[in-house]
């Protein structure tokens, strides 16, 4: 069953002048939206695409995202979703990955064996085609890729129907009379989900501009006057941002906010004061977390503020969801196992990517005895960084590289209210220069991540460097990633440079 798609045809019968979508400048009531979505279908029509095809979907303007998502749901092809800010290397990967049948981008120009590339077209005035046809897969997103190469996460119609009223439930919308702002990108589960959430009910989405890790503080004040002018009863926001809202700009958050009825965060754990501060600044709010992956999203939930004591863990399974936690150590700490309709149908192109519709997840959690489930990293040491991940081994490689590096450590810290990189250097020679090598190191690290091209992977370049006599190791010479943290809050032999 097309479940999206019946639902914006629901919508665009039922109420066709109701306002839907708003983007900048462009305004969609449902009927409008659902036209967009039929003129764009003859025209992927026109140009060969059909049911069974995946299309890479890069653009930057968001509106134009979804329409093409929704067109090619309508014809039976698959969205393969990216990141407006993904390099040119990363596009000609996904489409080859997935024997793209072409790519659709406002920025990516360059031509590809056996694939059409093309822009989103502009005043397109060909007749409407609505076939609702159907293929199981609905759409293509890809693994952060940060110890291998990324996987393509086949995600159904069922998947997303699952998943989308656990959303539903948990921040507890209400059908026809919701406001929401999609900040989070439509290349994440996260912002797409939320899309999905509020077309199934018919609700008003407002698209906020630009890339949520790169907000500034006039943004921040922007995004806030928004809410308020606009009346939004919900948001989607990251751990990191509800600091900077708490604890650089709480005046306004408390004024332009009163009325938010629910605000999600859906990435790495947050302390209980924080959650506290928040509950306490908006009495009236729901404020909920939850735990996922692009392969299993949304499995555990918490609702904070009816948890109490419990606000600052992860949660518990999500109805639906069966949770398991293998492999144990003697502290009770093992690995998440994830099995229900959430769970993806496995990864593109790789056999057995389930045991039994178990999905291995690769974090380390543990459960206490009233059943709360407190996720404690990765297995493979991936650092979150406000919901973009990193793998540690890859920047200290890079840093290792320079012929006056000895060893190399990368850790997660807090500093003003977020998590930033540890990054520690031991010398070859203590009578080096450190400023030289920092920006040696530095300007590595630039053209390494391409950011010449992106800003995608700025979140990767630490503004500090701690220069340190060794890397504590574990037994087996694995680096001791705690003891390292605990080394380098302390240490004042720091620098800090700019690129």
């Amino acid at each position: 069953m097309n479940y999206l798609l019946d639902a914006l045809k629901q919508h665009a019968q039922k109420k066709p002048d109701a306002l839907f979508l708003v983007d900048a400048d462009m305004c969609y009531s449902f009927s409008e939206f659902y036209e967009a979505v039929g003129k764009l279908s003859t025209f992927l029509l026109t140009q060969g695409v059909q049911n069974g095809d995946f299309v890479v979907v890069h653009l930057s303007k968001k509106s134009e995202h979804l329409i093409t998502y929704i067109a090619l749901l309508n014809i039976g092809a698959i969205c393969v979703h990216l990141y407006p800010e993904r390099e040119d290397e990363y596009v000609i990967f996904a489409a080859n990955h997935t024997d793209a049948k072409a790519i659709i981008s406002n920025t990516f120009t360059q031509e590809v064996q056996g694939k059409l590339v093309f822009d989103f077209p502009k005043n397109n005035t060909l007749q409407p085609t609505y076939t609702h046809d159907y293929n199981e897969i609905a759409y293509v997103m890809f693994t952060s890729g940060t110890t291998s190469t990324p996987k393509a996460v086949l995600t159904t119609h069922e998947n997303i129907n699952f998943v989308t009223h656990t959303l539903i439930d948990l921040a507890d919308m209400q059908k026809d009379i919701g406001r929401e702002i999609i900040l989070l990108p439509l290349g994440s589960t996260g912002g797409l989900g939320h899309f999905h959430a509020s077309l199934f009910l018919g609700n008003q989405i407002y698209l906020f501009k630009g890339f949520y890790s790169k907000l500034t503080d006039v943004d921040i004040e922007q995004l806030l006057s928004e809410i308020q002018e606009k009346n939004i009863t919900g948001i989607l926001l990251t751990p990191g941002l509800v600091k900077r809202l708490l604890y650089h700009h709480q005046e306004k958050f408390q004024t332009c906010a009163k009325n938010l009825k629910y605000v999600l965060t859906n990435v790495s754990p947050m302390k209980k004061e924080t959650i506290k501060t928040l509950l306490d600044l908006l009495p009236n709010l729901r404020f909920c977390t939850y735990y996922g992956s692009t392969e299993a999203s949304r499995s555990i939930v918490n609702i904070c503020r009816e948890n109490g004591e419990f606000m600052h863990l992860t949660g518990k399974p999500a109805h639906g969801v069966s949770i398991e936690i293998r492999n144990k150590n003697e502290n009770g700490e093992g690995e998440i196992y994830i099995k229900g309709a959430n769970v993806m149908q496995g990864y593109l192109g790789i056999e057995n990517s389930l045991n039994d519709g178990w999905f291995a997840s690769g974090d380390i959690a543990r459960e206490d005895e009233n059943g709360y489930i407190s996720v404690l990293g990765r297995v493979n040491d991936t650092i979150n960084v406000d919901g973009l991940k990193l793998f540690p081994m890859e920047l200290e490689n890079i840093a290792m590289s320079h012929p006056n590096i000895d060893e190399a450590g990368v850790c997660a810290l807090e500093a003003d209210f977020q998590t930033v990189l540890g990054f520690a250097l031991v010398l070859k020679n203590k009578l080096l220069d450190k400023h030289t090598v920092a920006q040696e190191i530095f300007n590595t690290l630039v053209k390494h991540f391409k950011m010449d091209q992106t800003d995608l992977y700025s979140f990767k370049l630490p503004n500090k460097l701690y220069f340190v006599d060794q890397i504590p190791k574990q037994g087996l010479g694995k680096i001791d990633r705690n003891t390292l943290k605990e080394l380098l809050k302390n240490s004042q032999n720091t620098l800090t440079y700019k690129g």
